[in-house]
C-alpha cells in the first residue's frame, strides 16, 4: 500500500524552480508507487512525444530528450486515461513495443496530463520487476499527483506555450498556500476552499464519524453561498446520513438525490440536489470521518473530480493518524511505565501553571516522599518485589489524591504529590499521604511492610524547582529524624 505524503511536504516538493521541483515529485512517485523510473513526457500535436524529464527512485536524474510516435510507446495508452499494468511478461502487444524491452519494463503505471480538457503529457512510472500490489489508492494517489505536475509541466520554459495564470491554481498552490499547517484544522481548510474552487459547489465539508454514539458531525466546512450552508458543529443521526447511505451503495457521487434518496429528511430539509462524499479512512480500515461537497442546484462533471477528493481525504488521514501518534508519545513521555503516576517531566510545567493561576488564600503543596529501606526489598526479595512496591504506592497516592492533582515518580523510589490548595488544608493533604503510605503487601509467602519518610513544603511564589526543592530537603530531615530515633 502506497503512503500519503503531508501537505507541507508537498508544499517543500514544488517550492522553487518548476525543473526541480518536477525532478522531486518524480521521486515522489517512485517512493509511491513503489516503482524504479518515473517521468513526464510532452506531446506536440503531430503524433510523438517527447521525455522531458526522469527521475529514478533514489533521485538520480533519468533519460530525456527520446522523442518517438506516440503509438509505438505505452505512453500512447495513457493519453485515453489511466493505465496501470502490473505484470506486462504475458502481454504480446506490450511485448512488442520497442521501449519494452529496451527499458526492461515490467510494471507499469501512467496517467494523462491536461490542462482545460486537453491532454497535453503524460506522467507516467515504470518498474524492471512485476509489481504486486498496485491497487485503486495508487491510481488515486498518481491522478491527484498529475494535478500537482501539470501547472509545473506547463510553467517550464521548454513549452512553447506560456502558462495561463489558472494553471498554478489546484493542489501546487494549495500546498503551498498549507505550508506549516501542522493540524487536521490547518490543513483542512484550505483543502475545502480547493475541493470548492475544483468542483464549483456551494458547500465543501469534513466530518468526523461517531460510531459509537450513532451521529456524525460537521467538523470543518466551507460555504460560498448564503442561501446554502452546511454549518459547522452540525450532528445528525449516522443511519440516516447521505454519507452512510453513498459508502453501503457504492456511490460517491449522485447528481439528483431527491431522485436518488428521496425518502431522506435530512437532504429533503437542507435541500441537496448534487451530493459527493469519499470515505476518511486511517491505515487500519476504520472510518474516521467523510470529505464531502453538496450544492441545491445541478452541476455538472462533477465526478471527474473523485480523484482529487480521494487523494485529499487521504492526506487529512494521514494527518490525523500523525496527530495520533503525536499524542501517544506525549502521553507515554509523560508517564512512567512501571508505575502509569506522571514521569518526571510533568512536574515542573504542572507546577508553573498551578502557582500562576492561584486564588486567593491558595498554595500549592509539594509532599515528597522516599521510600525507607526499599534497596533491602530488591536485595532480598528481587527486583520483581521491588517493581510490585512501586507499582502498589503509584496506586495509593493516585488514590488518596484527587483528579486535579499530579501524582509522579521522580526516578527510582522517589515520589512526589503536588495539590494547589487552601493555606488551611494543607494539613489534611499530608496526612492523607502519610496514611495511604504505611501498608503491608502480601509477596509469596511473606509481607512487605512499606513505610515512606515524606517532605512537605508550600509556596505561593512562582518558583517551582524551589518548591520542589524545599520538599526534598524536609523529606531528608524527616528520614534523618527518625534514624535517629531508632
Amino acid at each position: 500500500m502506497t503512503t500519503v505524503p503531508t501537505l507541507q511536504g508537498l508544499a517543500r516538493l514544488v517550492a522553487g524552480e518548476p525543473r526541480d521541483a518536477l525532478r522531486r515529485l518524480l521521486t515522489l512517485v517512485c517512493e509511491q508507487l513503489g516503482m524504479d523510473i518515473a517521468f513526464i513526457s510532452v506531446l506536440d500535436g503531430a503524433g510523438n512525444r517527447t521525455v522531458c524529464l526522469s527521475a529514478h527512485s533514489d533521485g538520480r536524474p533519468g533519460p530525456a530528450g527520446l522523442t518517438e510516435r506516440l503509438e509505438d510507446t505505452w505512453c500512447g495508452r495513457v493519453v485515453d486515461g489511466p493505465f496501470i499494468v502490473a505484470d506486462a511478461r504475458d502481454d504480446a502487444s506490450l511485448q512488442a513495443l520497442p521501449s519494452t524491452s529496451a527499458f526492461g519494463i515490467v510494471s507499469f503505471a501512467g496517467v494523462p496530463l491536461s490542462t482545460e480538457g486537453e491532454v497535453f503529457g503524460t506522467l507516467c512510472a515504470l518498474g524492471h520487476s512485476p509489481h504486486g500490489s498496485l491497487n485503486a489508492r495508487d491510481h488515486d494517489v498518481l491522478v491527484g499527483l498529475a494535478e500537482v505536475v501539470a501547472p509545473l509541466v506547463l510553467a517550464l520554459d521548454a513549452l512553447p506555450a506560456e502558462p495561463e495564470p489558472k494553471a498554478t491554481t489546484g493542489l501546487a498552490a494549495v500546498a503551498a498556500a498549507v505550508e506549516g499547517a501542522h493540524d487536521v484544522e490547518r490543513l483542512s481548510r484550505p483543502l475545502l476552499g480547493a475541493l470548492g474552487d475544483l468542483t464549483g459547489l456551494a458547500s465543501t465539508y469534513l466530518t468526523v464519524v461517531h460510531e459509537d454514539d450513532g451521529v456524525q458531525e460537521i467538523r470543518y466546512s466551507n460555504n460560498t453561498r448564503d442561501d446554502f450552508e452546511l454549518p459547522e458543529g452540525l450532528l445528525v443521526p449516522w443511519h440516516d446520513t447521505l454519507c452512510k447511505r453513498a459508502l453501503d451503495e457504492g456511490r460517491a457521487c449522485t447528481t439528483d438525490v431527491p431522485e436518488v434518496w428521496g425518502d431522506s429528511d435530512a437532504a429533503r430539509s437542507l435541500r441537496i440536489q448534487v451530493y459527493v462524499s469519499v470515505p476518511v479512512a486511517l491505515a487500519d480500515g476504520q472510518l474516521w470521518g467523510t470529505l464531502c461537497a453538496a450544492d441545491s442546484v445541478e452541476a455538472e462533471q462533477v465526478e471527474a473530480h473523485l480523484p482529487t477528493m480521494r487523494l485529499f481525504a487521504r492526506l487529512i488521514a494521514a494527518e490525523v493518524e500523525r496527530e495520533a501518534a503525536v499524542q501517544q508519545a506525549r502521553t507515554e513521555a509523560d508517564t512512567d511505565p512501571l508505575t502509569r503516576c506522571a514521569s518526571r517531566r510533568v512536574v515542573q510545567p504542572w507546577l508553573a501553571e498551578k502557582l500562576s493561576d492561584l486564588g486567593q488564600d491558595e498554595v500549592v503543596l509539594v509532599t515528597y516522599l522516599d521510600l525507607d529501606g526499599f534497596k533491602g526489598v530488591n536485595d532480598d526479595l528481587g527486583h520483581a518485589a521491588g517493581d510490585a512496591v512501586l507499582v502498589e504506592v503509584g496506586h495509593r497516592l493516585r488514590a488518596a489524591a484527587r483528579p486535579q492533582d499530579l501524582v509522579a515518580r521522580l526516578g527510582g523510589d522517589e515520589f512526589i504529590l503536588a495539590a494547589r490548595v487552601p493555606a488551611t488544608a494543607t494539613d489534611l493533604v499530608a496526612d492523607r499521604v502519610r496514611s495511604a503510605l504505611a501498608f503491608s503487601l502480601p509477596w509469596e509467602d511473606q509481607e512487605i511492610d512499606v513505610r515512606a519518610s515524606v517532605g512537605i513544603a508550600t509556596s505561593a511564589e512562582p518558583d517551582g524547582p524551589a518548591l520542589v526543592a524545599a520538599a526534598d530537603a524536609a523529606m531528608y530531615a524527616a528520614k534523618h529524624a527518625a534514624l535517629g530515633t531508632r
